[in-house]
């Protein structure tokens, strides 16, 4: 056979066939330097492969929270094994299947060693395990800490690559020193920016998708980068020819790399499916009524979900008003008791399970959405004249039960969510495609009119609306949190993207967050001692009253503390001497008092002038010049130290006035006039009050029997004449059906009964439900009754029920709250005013 020899390779090593075959002579290539080429298409495959793997690996670490935990351990090995096995790893073999030996010859082909292959596999996994976890030890992007993080991550694609080049069993590998420190220097500084960059935005919650993968092509590109410039300065000399199954073990590997990165891609994926869900959730959120969970750590920072998003679970699609002029805000009645039972989660705990048992019950009555019905206009109604009264319970049942998921979620106990905010904010204000042109203001647009003529409420009134129950969560609870897969960001960094999902202003946002950071930052009572205060009352629309509050802790009034630490015997009667004196005529008498006075009493008469003075100078009104004192003082309860078990009280002189209605609110910028119903419930919600046994008590005779009452009512829908269970059974799990008399009939069917049974035509299916309301409080009786049936009778020897000689009856009135300071001045100024206008009237 002619041969014609080939001069890129030499006579010597290899020829062609006048057929065109090559010829190859590999005894006399053995040590020799073999040429090599290489595929642009595998190039750019590699690249590929490793850009998905990094962006992978940012991914899992942008969902990173804390290095405790098994949530956040199990994301860092997960990122480890993107980065190491897909980005550097597989990026690798991937790449080196881009070198084509001479002409292609499968003899010539690399073949790899399989022990040293596998040592490749596990090391950068291990090296960049150790740089990631050194990296979460802070939130704090430190430069030290982000060099040995690069520096580190650098060496683990330097390290991988020579081992993996170690491992090849058919050629000496030679390299050149200018092209190894340039590879080196390339990983290490590309892979430091990139990782830096990264961890930067990561603190500042500005990562977005796109950052992300800037980030990741970065890095890719160092890992790239250090690869191809290594594999220039790299020469292949010929050990021995390679095994037949080196082709198919070329193409296995290329199977496996593939696999692993089409992994990847299965992640990233999946958290945008994920990433999606949550976004189109927060978009149904903004038109419905949610709970939030807001709580900040010491440091101010607020918690969120990995994907930026406050922990929320859904209450109703709406509340469902029984009038047109009734309004779910924070005066509601509803409200009053959300905002009682947050601060007593005890009292409310053991009854969820019923409450969701009684809710499921109903939505299998209704079959949709339980008191909704869609009439032809398309709106929202409330089905019967039962479901316009149970509505309102079942409200409270919803919210219960939404704050028991919000706690589960948050991997924390009912007792420890947190108390309900004083404020409800509306929230779905601003459409998606106005977020852009409104992030920092809420200017109308010109779509105004449009709206409002398609029934949109405009700007402060939303489509939804959010209540938020906060806390300031100790160092050692937000570490907990942080290790449950939360975690906590500046105001500054998340309000932005949290306005987006809420569909708000971000500057109302960022207020709403800031009045409750405030709040939960100081002690909101009043200190121990003698104060002098102001209540002013100011009537709303539809015989509503506000009240005049501090802005920052809405429990408390206007107030001046005195230097007594109580008052004597002479000193309340020279308070007695000012008794429905107005403000302006204390202030005379006390100065024409002063002239006369002894000087312990003369100290006494400038320290009440000059409060009041001080008392005239915070409200800041004329409307105070007319506030008349009220010479009995008030016992409240006050700061306490943790270590004293007994709650101390303060003493307090009250001025009183009933404001225009037209009176500016803020008055200024410390006061403003806020509901006045809150203002009594929040004075029932100090810690360790009394009150909240007998509202705990209140709220099991209101639940406890509502699941069974529902399921008695469904099993008896069927009859002819259905029946519902009595609600002394329901409120008291004592009584029993027999024996019963017909003076219990009668009481049952009486509407005057103080108890609010109804008659069985009538009646609502829970039971122990009372209403009383004098001037907006609440006024709830239980009256219990103990029958007790005597034996035979010893003449007839049969059984009297309820007879004059057999029966038994006892009765107790359930222990009620104990009027605040608060109801006291409500009840005296509605009846001062009432004889005004009698006065008015005679006159």
């Amino acid at each position: 056979m002619d041969d014609v020899f080939l001069p890129s390779v030499g006579a010597s090593i290899a020829s062609r066939s006048l057929s065109g075959d090559p010829v190859v002579d590999f005894h006399l290539m053995k040590g020799e330097i073999v040429h090599h080429h290489y595929n642009p298409g595998y190039i750019v495959l590699s690249y590929l492969v490793s850009f998905v793997g990094c962006w992978t690996t940012l991914k899992l670490l942008h969902r990173r929270t804390s290095h405790r935990g098994y949530y956040n351990w199990y994301l860092l090995l997960a990122a480890a094994v993107s980065m190491g096995a897909v980005a550097i790893w597989a990026m690798h073999y991937i790449g080196n299947r881009a070198i084509t030996m001479l002409d292609g010859q499968n003899e010539l082909q690399i073949q790899y060693s399989a022990g040293y292959t596998g040592g490749s596999f596990f090391l950068p996994i291990y090296v960049v395990s150790i740089a990631f976890y050194l990296l979460s030890l802070s939130e704090e992007v430190e430069i030290i800490r982000i060099a040995v993080v690069g520096l580190l991550t650098g060496a683990a694609v330097c390290g991988m690559h020579y081992l993996g080049q170690g491992g090849i069993a058919n050629y000496y590998v030679a390299y050149s020193w200018p092209y190894v420190l340039g590879s080196a220097f390339i990983a290490v500084i590309a892979a430091t920016v990139a990782l830096g960059v990264f961890f930067y935005l990561k603190r500042n919650w500005t990562n977005n998708w796109w950052k992300r993968a800037l980030c990741a092509a970065l890095l890719g590109a160092a890992v790239s980068g250090m690869h191809w410039v290594a594999t220039v300065g790299t020469t292949y000399r010929l050990r021995r020819q390679a095994r037949k199954a080196s082709s198919l073990g070329r193409q296995g590997t290329v199977i496996i790399v593939l696999c692993l990165a089409f992994g990847c891609c299965i992640a990233l994926m999946t958290f945008a499916v994920i990433g999606q869900r949550v976004k189109s959730r927060a978009a149904h959120q903004a038109q419905q009524v949610v709970l939030a969970s807001v709580i900040f750590d010491t440091e101010g920072k607020l918690l969120v979900n990995p994907e930026g998003t406050l922990p929320s679970r859904k209450i109703a699609k709406t509340y469902l008003e029984e009038t047109y002029d009734e309004i779910f805000d924070i005066d509601h009645p509803v409200f009053s008791w959300l905002y009682r039972a947050s601060h007593f989660w005890p009292g409310v705990v053991e009854l969820i399970p019923r409450m969701k048992t009684h809710l499921r019950a109903t939505q299998e009555d209704k079959f949709t959405f339980p008191w909704t019905d869609k009439t032809a206009s398309g709106r929202t109604a409330l089905n019967s004249e039962e479901d316009q009264m149970d509505f309102g319970t079942t409200f409270k049942e919803l919210f219960c039960v939404a704050a028991s998921e919000l706690a589960e979620a948050t991997q924390e106990p009912l007792e420890h969510l947190g108390v309900l905010y004083e404020s409800i904010m509306y929230t779905g204000t601003v459409d998606r495609a106005q977020m852009k042109k409104q992030k920092k203001s809420m200017a109308p647009t010109n779509d105004s009119l449009s709206n409002a003529e398609h029934g949109q409420l405009h700007s402060s009134f939303g489509r939804g609306q959010i209540l938020f129950l906060v806390r300031q969560a100790s160092k050692q609870d937000a570490m907990r949190l942080q290790a449950g897969g939360f975690g906590f960001a500046a105001l500054t960094n998340i309000v932005p993207s949290l306005a987006h999902s809420m569909e708000v202003s971000p500057s109302e946002l960022s207020t709403q967050l800031q009045g409750i950071q405030r709040s939960l930052s100081s002690e909101s009572m009043l200190e121990p001692g003698v104060h002098l205060a102001c209540y002013v009352l100011r009537p709303k629309f539809h015989g509503r009253w506000d009240v005049l509050i501090n802005k920052e802790h809405k429990n408390l009034l206007p107030s001046v503390h005195l230097t007594q630490s109580s008052l004597s015997s002479w000193q309340k009667d020279i308070v007695k001497e000012l008794d429905n004196m107005t403000a302006s005529e204390c202030y005379l008498y006390l100065q024409g008092r002063k002239s006369h006075a002894q000087s312990q009493e003369e100290a006494f008469l400038a320290e009440l002038d000059h409060a009041i003075s001080s008392l005239a100078g915070q409200i800041d009104h004329p409307l105070f010049q007319e506030a008349r004192l009220l010479a009995r003082p008030f016992s409240i309860p006050c700061r306490t130290s943790d270590r004293s078990r007994n709650r101390q009280r303060a003493t307090v002189v009250m001025f009183r006035v009933i404001a225009d209605a037209h009176s500016s609110s803020p008055l200024n910028g410390k006061f403003e006039f806020g509901s006045s119903r809150l203002f009594r419930a929040q004075q029932h919600v100090y810690p360790r009050s009394p009150d909240h046994g007998a509202f705990a008590r209140q709220v099991h005779l209101q639940f406890a029997g509502l699941a069974e009452a529902k399921l008695s009512a469904s099993l008896n829908s069927g009859e002819s004449s259905p029946r519902r269970p009595s609600s002394v059974c329901a409120a008291s799990p004592k009584a029993s059906s027999s024996g019963r008399s017909e003076r219990e009939a009668r009481a049952q069917q009486s509407p005057t009964n103080t108890g609010g049974v109804r008659s069985p035509n009538k009646s609502p299916t829970w039971a122990g439900k009372a209403h009383g309301f004098f001037g907006g409080i609440h006024v709830q009786r239980e009256v219990s009754v103990d029958i007790n049936e005597v034996e035979d009778h010893p003449e007839t020897g049969r059984e009297i029920e309820l007879g004059p000689y057999g029966a038994h009856s006892e009765a107790s009135v359930a222990p009620a709250d104990i009027d605040t300071f608060a109801d006291e001045l409500m009840l005296l100024m509605m009846e001062e005013r009432r004889q005004q206008s009698v006065k008015r009237q005679s006159s």
